[in-house]
């Protein structure tokens, strides 16, 4: 069984999330970011003021400096004490906008709260009859080449246990190979995503099917997980072709079967890399557990009875899909501050407890690692491992949602959607300039000549 270990660089959906500056300089830039960071980090254990006060400070600055040309002016941002539940600041907080990947914070919330974070999803064979296995799929996001080898083997030990390999031809020693057939109608067949544009598939994200191994960008993941399986029973010493695709019996039972990693390690290795597939594949996994179709509606369905149920304001609510590729997404940076705030809530809502920390860490993991060029230049570098926030980018888009330490040692929640981005700047001037205002809610970017000293409290 594989176990993932949760890697800092963009997976093939690169579109979707932050693009590295130079690789020569990321060193560089990480140090300059540590070192900034230690210095702030020092200078806050020295100085941590009231709650009242870091508040205050931040009402009093992000306006000063919310209106930014790289930015633009369709732009919502709201920060949140989720301590008090008091709105710092609000800018058109309540507004439905894009989110791009900023939707997989719902996906990843939805999941936990539904699936919960231990569940494991499996993948298993049928064999009908004599010389014939159905692999089927079972939603196992993270599905790897040696879990399909470790299946493979049961499998083949399965075939020969119980006489099912095929005989051979009628004059001949050599056995016929097995018939190997793919069923993927856990999630009905795949149809393109509402609003995605069609150069993305497969290669931003994939048709959506419950079998597929990870890291796989093809039209169809569950013959290419076929063909894997099929060499694998080849090197246990049965020979196999893939046939094509053939659904099992509702209740056929399992020749034998392998189980992938937790939901909450799909989660976090979703939420690091922006992973599209998993998102999808658990968007449509949570709606077959509450017993709607794994289709794109089954799934839109589902998440949005996991959000009425958690008390979040839904106005102005549109989901499409799960990862955020759809360009008819919409979600307010309210509904994501209230979702955020909630997560931190884990001892009346333990299922979220690993969610914090499976997000990126700003100048430091993720796509929010320093070779991304996020938080390691002024004025941002100094909050550099004070971030705790899910990116999003589309080609018009740019999000960041998630937490930061304030002057007060404890979390504010934020959520900035740029929608319209302005095209004359790059997008990491614009990702850095939203960079900036969250080290302003951190405190480490305080007061300056421009800005003049906030009231005294």
């Amino acid at each position: 069984m594989h176990r993932l270990g949760i890697v800092s660089a963009t997976c093939a959906a690169a579109l979707l999330v932050a693009t590295p500056v130079a690789a020569d300089s990321s060193t560089t830039l990480a140090q300059r970011a540590d070192a900034a960071a230690a210095a702030a980090a020092k200078k806050k254990t020295a100085s941590r003021v009231s709650s009242a006060r870091a508040n205050a400070a931040i009402s009093f600055l992000v306006p000063l400096r919310i209106s930014n040309p790289r930015i633009g002016s369709n732009f919502g941002f709201q920060v949140l004490d989720p301590e008090s539940g008091e709105v710092l600041y609000d800018r058109q907080g309540t507004t439905s906008m894009r989110p791009a990947s900023n939707m997989k914070i719902v996906t990843a919330l939805n999941a936990l709260h539904v699936l919960g974070p231990t569940t494991r999803m499996t993948t298993d064979t049928v064999v009908p009859e004599k010389g014939e296995v159905i692999l089927r799929g079972g939603g196992d996001t993270t599905l790897g080449t040696d879990d399909l080898a470790a299946l493979a083997n049961d499998t083949a030990d399965y075939l020969s246990s119980k006489g099912l390999l095929p005989d051979p031809k009628p004059g001949r020693k050599k056995r016929q190979p097995v018939q190997v057939f793919v069923d993927d109608s856990l999630y009905g067949t795949p149809k393109t995503g509402p609003g995605w544009t069609s150069s993305y598939q497969p290669y931003i994200v994939r048709p959506v099917r419950p079998l597929g191994r990870l890291g796989v960008y093809r039209w169809d993941s569950a013959l290419e997980a076929g063909d894997v399986f099929a060499a694998a029973l080849r090197s246990a010493g049965v020979a196999a072709k893939v046939i094509g695709h053939q659904d099992a019996a509702d209740d056929a039972p399992a020749a034998a079967s392998v189980q992938g990693d937790t939901v909450a390690t799909q989660v976090k290795y979703m939420l690091q890399v922006s992973e599209n597939n998993i998102a999808e594949m658990l968007f449509r996994q949570v709606a077959v557990q509450r017993g709607y179709p794994g289709t794109f509606k089954g799934g839109r369905l589902a998440a949005a009875q996991t959000l009425t149920e958690l008390g979040l304001d839904t106005k102005g609510l549109r989901l499409k899909d799960g990862s955020g590729v759809s360009r008819d997404d919409r979600l307010t940076p309210k509904l994501l501050t209230g979702a955020l705030g909630l997560a931190l809530q884990t001892t009346k809502f333990p299922q979220f407890e690993t969610f914090l920390q499976a997000l990126p860490v700003g100048g430091r993991s993720g796509t929010l690692s320093a070779s991304t060029g996020r938080f390691t230049t002024w004025p941002s570098r100094c909050a550099a491992g004070r971030v705790f926030a899910k990116t999003g980018t589309l080609f018009d888009t740019i999000g960041l949602s998630g937490y930061v330490y304030g002057q007060d040692g404890k979390l504010k929640v934020f959520s900035a959607l740029v929608n319209d981005r302005p095209s004359r700047y790059s997008p990491l001037s614009t990702r850095q300039a939203v960079d900036g205002l969250v080290a302003t809610v951190n405190g480490c970017w305080g007061p300056d000549s421009k800005t003049g000293q906030p009231p005294a409290q």
